[in-house]
């Protein structure tokens, strides 16, 4: 056998050796006919073929070895071919990395989030209750119940396990051992954590008789919490804090790795009732459907429950109730971001991959007389196709390797820069799925930028590559074409990206010029929670609100302070009103709704509000004098455009008259009217000396007081002065946040701050990758067409003509390119329409801007390597 394989291996080399002889000789002839001496002919020859015998020997072997040991050895060959190329390797692993990491790091958070289970046992076989009302106003669908609701629920589901939750998170005052802690507690009844699957990892959860009106006192803490206020003690099981003003027992710790469906400190008992908060719509039901039954058999136990009511619709109003998987509930508020940044990531590594195809394809070029040889020798063009295949897998490792640690911080830049509104992120880290996903990633990039070239660099004229040594001979084979649309595919990409970014730009900008309606200039804001057993009655909250601000007011740089419940920009409560006399009185078909907050005297001067009519509150409007409300210019264009001083509405459990206007201020859209995220709502602001125990009670039940301070100048230090005056009139009452109304105003508008921030990265990371496309496109249409441009100026070309013959085709493929994107964009923008405000989603503005925008880039791309065009000798050009 070895004899037999020794025989053909040394015909196989004479074979070669022969035509390698001819090849030299063609080659010799060919130098001498453009009129080289002889001598340095041949030299040239033979040494352009002086590697013949060793390229032999490697194509024997490689074509004579297994295949595991022919990768191998193409893997060692494509690293040798990286080193000796350092400029082309960095450029392609840096652009890989980029990508890829920017796609472990949404990957980590849409798996984390949308596609990986809940973690909760059989997580499949939990849903929540949803309602669906159709109606000729509209559809109108969400999952929140009221206390009737639930107890109908109750009653009549007995083929799931159900459980009820107050979605909203609370903060609440938790006192103990002299310490006082502001934290976030939900409320759940018996069952909830039955339901999840999750038992308390000491202790038992709610109990039926803990979770009705006058039951124990129950409480039980998260795993952060434990480990914060007890030094993770187990003997905190069992002991008595005083939640809310009132003492409860600690019955239960949850795991460590437990998520509710929000970020709290701990949970008491939800106590459902059909008044109070049992009175609106302010539940979730939750269900544990045995996989027995069918979640449609649910849904007709549920809907018997809606009928039992007896409810009598309006014509042409219908209301359903069903199931929806949990996961989908709680992902909702993340699930269009998300997908939104996955889909701009992809851009980005499709981006990458056409950039690097283009890179190949333009290095094929320059390895021509390589590829040719290799073909002359006998190399069959599948085994050069794999060669060249394994360089973009060596790249593609490279570039993923480096990728994944890159993808670890950009994930951690995207949690950072999520804040407070995207809290379900950040628990997430890049584990061994996020690795996984990002190596399929890294081959499915190495095949999409490395097939096309490999394939189209093997299509060459052997014979002309070997005559002339250079790329003219193989320019067939290498798809000049194939680059020009990979540049036309990458512009096309770019602008898609731009324009989304420009959209979610010009909404954010949108947003922020919006007039404050007030002066934002030195305000801090302070809040806590009243929701206190301490604070139930009228005369303490007066008492706190007055001693509090005496002591603020005495604090140096201070130049006036007030309390209210809630800030402009945010969420504050709203409130149904009866109009008591004109014609608003009998108006049976208008629903009468304003947001409501009370205020203490001096908050309009505090926030220098105008007062645009009437007069302002002042220290007679108190507790037995007439009752009275200052409204703002959106309550009285929407509600009494005649006119509202000395109007009568009921409200709070009181008949009041409006006694003055102040101007519009921003507030979170209470979701109901239209608007975008904030807007001037209808606001009627009841003085706090007037507001009754039982208003005070409903209220703080969701929000808490607000002390608003105005300084002269920034104060240093007012952070702990704040708390030091508050702490000196109720040490158990800590304040939950100290922040500027700057940072007020920048939280309210957070989540289309993140969009604009990453979608603007993300889309200069894709014009910048375009703009490399182009400057290498032209770059390498300038070395080839270095000696026809020689002999254009040898023969009378001027230097700008011949700049202009080599930067067209890169302005023409951008136009080009452009024009397709153009097309896509208009396409994919109604896509992000439901995250816009103030900007239509195929706004011709921004589309031109971007184009232009586009386009400048790409010709400075094409301008720079063109500038080499002026460093020519034509004589020298001509010799060489």
């Amino acid at each position: 056998m070895r004899l037999r394989r020794f025989f053909r291996r040394s015909a196989w080399d004479r074979e070669r050796a022969r035509e390698m002889d001819a090849h030299i000789a063609l080659m010799t002839d060919d130098l001498r006919s453009r009129g080289m001496a002889p001598g340095e002919a041949s030299r040239r020859a033979h040494a352009h073929f002086g590697n013949a015998t060793l390229i032999r020997e490697e194509i024997f072997q490689m074509n004579s070895i297994p295949l595991v040991e022919t990768l191998m050895r193409d893997g060692r060959y494509a690293l040798r071919l990286l080193r000796r190329s350092p400029g082309f390797a960095l450029t392609a692993i840096l652009t890989l990395a980029v990508a890829i990491g920017a796609n472990a790091a949404v990957f980590s958070l849409v798996d984390a989030i949308l596609l990986r289970p809940l973690p909760y046992p059989e997580p499949e076989q939990l849903a929540i209750v949803r309602v669906r009302q159709v109606s000729p106003r509209g559809v109108f669908e969400g999952a929140a119940v009221d206390g009737a609701a639930w107890e109908r629920i109750r009653e009549h589901v007995k083929s799931a396990d159900v459980a009820v939750y107050s979605d909203w998170r609370a903060g609440v005052n938790l006192a103990m051992s002299g310490q006082a802690l502001h934290v976030d507690q939900q409320r759940v009844s018996a069952g909830f954590f039955r339901v999840l699957g999750v038992p308390p990892a000491l202790g038992r959860e709610f109990t039926p008789e803990e979770d009705r009106a006058g039951g124990p006192n129950a409480v039980i803490l998260s795993h952060g919490l434990w480990l914060r206020a007890f030094g993770a003690d187990p003997a905190a099981v069992g002991r008595r804090v005083l939640v809310r003003g009132e003492a409860h027992e600690i019955v239960g710790v949850m795991p460590a790795d437990f998520r509710s469906s929000m970020a709290v400190d701990l949970w008491t008992p939800l106590r459902p009732s059909r008044t109070g908060q049992g009175g609106g719509t302010n539940f979730a039901v939750m269900a544990r459907v045995p996989a027995s039954t069918s979640w449609a058999a649910v849904d007709a136990e549920l809907q018997a429950a809606y009928d039992s009511a007896g409810f009598t619709l309006p014509d042409g109003v219908s209301v359903t109730h069903g199931l929806a998987p949990l996961q989908q509930n709680l992902t909702a508020g993340s699930r269009d971001s998300l997908l939104i940044m996955w889909a701009a990531v992809g851009l980005v590594l499709l981006i990458a991959c056409v950039n690097l195809a283009g890179l190949l394809l333009a290095r094929a070029r320059t390895r021509a007389r390589e590829i040719a040889t290799r073909m002359a020798l006998g190399s069959g063009r599948r085994a050069v196709v794999r060669q060249l295949i394994v360089e973009s897998l060596a790249l593609a490792a490279i570039g993923g390797a480096l990728g994944i640690l890159l993808g670890h911080l950009m994930l951690s830049g995207l949690q950072a820069l999520g804040g407070d509104q995207y809290a379900m992120w950040r628990g997430v880290a890049l584990d061994w799925r996020a690795v996984g996903a990002t190596a399929g990633i890294s081959m499915v990039a190495a095949l999409l930028f490395g097939v096309l070239p490999a394939i189209q660099a093997t299509r060459v004229d052997v014979q002309a590559g070997l005559r002339e040594g250079g790329t003219r001979g193989a320019s067939a084979g290498t798809g000049g074409w194939t680059r020009r649309l990979l540049v036309v595919a990458e512009v096309a990409l770019g602008l898609v990206l731009l324009v989304g970014a420009g959209l979610l730009t010009r909404t954010f900008l949108a947003l922020n010029s919006l007039a404050p309606g007030f002066d934002l200039t030195n305000v801090v804001t302070a809040g806590a929670s009243l929701e206190d057993t301490r604070y139930r009655t009228r005369e303490p909250i007066e008492q706190l609100f007055d001693r509090t601000l005496e002591r603020i007011q005495a604090l140096p740089g201070v130049e006036s302070a007030a309390v209210s419940l809630g800030l402009p920009y945010e969420r504050i409560l709203n409130l149904g009103f009866r109009p008591m006399d004109g014609a608003q009185a009998a108006d049976t078909d208008t629903n009468f709704i304003a947001n409501v907050t009370y205020v203490t005297p001096g908050y309009f001067e505090t926030l220098r509000m105008p007062l645009r009519a009437g007069r302002d509150f002042e220290s007679r409007d108190r507790t037995g004098a007439p009752p009275v409300v200052v409204v703002n210019d959106a309550f009285q264009r929407l509600y009494y455009p005649e006119g509202v001083i000395g109007r009568r509405i009921g409200m709070a459990g009181a008949e009041r008259e409006v006694i003055g206007i102040v101007g519009d201020v921003q507030y979170r859209n209470p979701g109901w009217g239209t608007g975008g995220p904030v807007r001037p709502t209808a606001i009627v602001y009841l003085p706090a000396a007037q507001t009754s125990a039982g208003t005070f009670h409903l209220v703080h039940q969701w929000f808490g007081p607000t002390w608003i301070v105005r300084t002269s100048a920034p104060v240093a230090g007012l952070d702990h002065a704040l708390r030091s005056a508050v702490a000196a009139v109720d040490p158990q009452l800590p304040l939950a946040s100290v922040r500027s109304m700057t940072d007020v105003r920048a939280s309210a508008t957070a989540s289309q701050r993140f969009l604009m921030v990453l979608s603007a990265l993300l889309a200069a990371a894709s014009m910048l990758l375009a703009a490399i496309g182009i400057h290498g496109l032209i770059a390498s249409a300038i070395t080839e067409r270095t000696r026809e441009l020689g002999i254009r100026m040898a023969l009378g070309s001027t230097a700008a003509q011949a700049m202009r013959a080599v930067t067209m085709p890169g302005i023409v493929l951008t136009l080009a390119g452009l024009a397709v994107g153009a097309v896509i964009a208009r396409a994919l923008t109604k896509y992000i329409a439901t995250l816009l405000w103030g900007v239509e989603p195929n706004d011709p503005l921004t589309l031109v801007a971007v184009a232009v925008m586009l386009l400048l880039v790409a010709i400075i791309a094409s301008v720079l390597p063109a500038l080499r065009i002026l460093r020519l000798d034509p004589a020298q050009t001509l010799r060489s």
